[in-house]
Formats: structure tokens, C-alpha cells, sequence
């Protein structure tokens, strides 16, 4: 009878990395997706925009501002996240990041060199 227990905890032991595996496997595979629907290629672009003052339209602005545009400086990006620094309604400076995939449309409004 106790080496049904040795048995179990064998199992358990195998399989107790498993849940580290499966994560390792689902951003392997979002990788691969992101790369096939074309966001690399956009993330390329808004790497550019580093140091620039821009106007970003997303749900998430409207969260954060008031209204779905936000008026920002690009702070720093990578391929799934963009570094912004804005000013609230209390002339405070906030620093967030956004995602990539939720930015609708990004309009340049001037460059600074910082």
C-alpha cells in the first residue's frame, strides 16, 4: 500500500513543472502569431517615434485622460509595450505604459530631442 503513495508522489513531482512549460509555450506561440498578423512590423514603427510628442487615440486613453486621445511624449517601446509620459487634468506628469496591440491610431505632433 505504500508504494502507491511513492507512485503518486513520483507523478506529482514530474509533473509539478508542468504549468511553468505550458506559459513558456503560450508566449513562444503569441510570438509566432504577433509575427504572422504584422504587429512586429508595427512595434518597428512606433520604436521610431522615442523622444517624440504624440497624440494617441485608444480605449485605454480614456481610462487615463477623460477622452479616448491622449497627447504624450514616446518615453521608450519594445515589441509589446510603449513607455508614455502625459499630463492629467492636475498638470501632474504620469508615466504609463500601454500596450501596442490596444493603440488605435498615433498622430505625431512634434519632435523633441531630450
Amino acid at each position: 500500500m505504500e508504494w502507491i503513495g511513492f507512485i503518486a508522489l513520483a507523478v506529482l513531482l514530474c509533473y509539478s513543472s508542468y504549468p511553468g512549460k505550458v506559459k513558456r509555450l503560450e508566449a513562444a506561440v503569441k510570438r509566432l502569431e504577433r509575427k504572422q498578423r504584422g504587429e512586429n512590423n508595427m512595434s518597428k514603427l512606433i520604436n521610431e517615434l522615442v523622444n517624440t510628442e504624440c497624440k494617441i487615440k485608444s480605449d485605454d486613453a480614456l481610462q487615463l485622460v477623460g477622452s479616448t486621445e491622449m497627447k504624450c511624449l514616446v518615453l521608450d517601446t519594445d515589441d509589446e509595450w510603449m513607455k508614455v509620459r502625459f499630463t492629467d487634468k492636475k498638470n501632474n506628469q504620469i508615466t504609463k505604459l500601454l500596450r501596442i496591440e490596444n493603440v488605435d491610431e498615433i498622430e505625431i505632433v512634434s519632435t523633441e530631442l531630450k
